[in-house]
């Protein structure tokens, strides 16, 4: 059976990009006691955009998915965009002598960036990664109709939460090991609308109360970055607490919005429509203010991160908004969006 069209991810959608804007503010990281939690609360909104991506594969494509026009779409919509981008960004990584400290002539570099994303405008990883998802949806499609979906996705977050990022997240296959859980996860949300949405309103209410009870308690077992591994294969079995704090995050989210916020919101709806232009932007906005802002005589360290914030996330809106009105038509296939 169709389901209307969801609101609440729309929202959701809107509110993950902000996370995952905000989480690639350095500024943050120089907070003093409060870094650590600004962390834990930030990093990995990622694991949201990937459940969202599964969830929309369920509800957009499993009853008429064809391979070939399925890749079609995202070569035009997803590959295309990041291909033109990566230009800036190798430029840039070439402008700042990386192909020289990683020891590669400048067409290597190249061709190695486009493979892994790079390291120099941080978010370009997560196209290398989704495209291995878009690969393996016949696998995907297949795990989705089959009865054991739901103990597939358990075991998928169960490795999540007991694994790390790879190194700079320049390992697709493994960044795509580390977050098919919630892929999974956003494909048995979807599968399941219907039972979800039957639930009571008062059992929503108490699953919301012991999520965000639950996200407050593993902040607070939480390490701190010092202790953040920063390698896939060594690590894994070690508990990762921001990611499992984002899964319950992300369930008290998902419930809240579904409960509360089904209902458009022009402003979440807008940061959802520009959401995979701001994941493109954003990153070349940090790499700006961090080489040539962040240097800068502020009054103090939270006069430094407002002006990040503004100048990274508000920045990034108005580009994004330029460059599809001047764009026009074309804007999806330079920005993807």
């Amino acid at each position: 059976m169709k389901l209307n069209f969801r609101y609440s991810l729309e929202n959701f959608r809107g509110v993950a990009i902000i996370f995952v804007m905000l989480s690639h503010i350095g500024s943050f990281k120089s907070m003093g006691q409060y870094s650590d939690y600004l962390f834990y609360f930030l990093v990995d909104a990622t694991a949201w955009f990937v459940f969202i991506s599964g969830y929309l594969f369920y509800y957009l494509e499993i009853e008429k998915f064809n391979y070939t026009k399925y890749l079609a779409r995202k070569l035009k919509f997803v590959i295309l965009p990041y291909l033109i981008l990566s230009v800036p960004a190798i430029a840039a990584g070439l402008y700042l002598s990386r192909n020289i400290l990683m020891d590669l002539t400048a067409s290597d570099y190249a061709i190695w960036s486009i493979l892994t994303g790079g390291t120099v405008v941080a978010p370009m990883w997560f196209i290398p990664m989704i495209a291995v998802f878009f690969l393996l949806t016949p696998l995907l499609s297949r795990i989705a109709k089959s009865p054991l979906l739901l103990a597939v996705t358990v075991v998928g977050l169960l490795f999540s939460i007991f694994s790390f990022r790879p190194v700079h997240n320049s390992n697709a296959i493994f960044s795509f090991l580390h977050f098919a859980g919630f892929y999974l996860l956003g494909i048995s949300a979807a599968k399941h609308a219907l039972q979800l949405d039957a639930i009571s309103d008062a059992w929503k209410v108490r699953i919301i109360v012991l999520s965000l009870l639950a996200f407050v308690l593993i902040g607070f077992s939480y390490p701190g970055m010092e202790a953040e591994p920063i390698s896939f294969l060594g690590t894994i079995g070690g508990l990762n607490y921001p990611i499992l704090g984002k899964l319950a995050l992300l369930v008290a989210i998902f419930f809240a919005f579904e409960r509360f916020f089904n209902v458009q919101n022009k402003s979440l709806s807008f940061m959802a429509k520009i959401s995979f232009g701001l994941f493109f932007i954003h990153g070349f906005a940090t790499l700006v203010f961090v080489k040539w802002l962040n240097g800068l005589a502020y009054p103090g360290d939270f006069s430094r991160l407002g002006a990040e914030v503004f100048f990274v996330v508000g920045g990034s809106i108005v580009v994004v908004y330029v460059l599809r009105r001047v764009l026009g038509k074309w804007s999806r296939y330079v920005i993807g969006c």
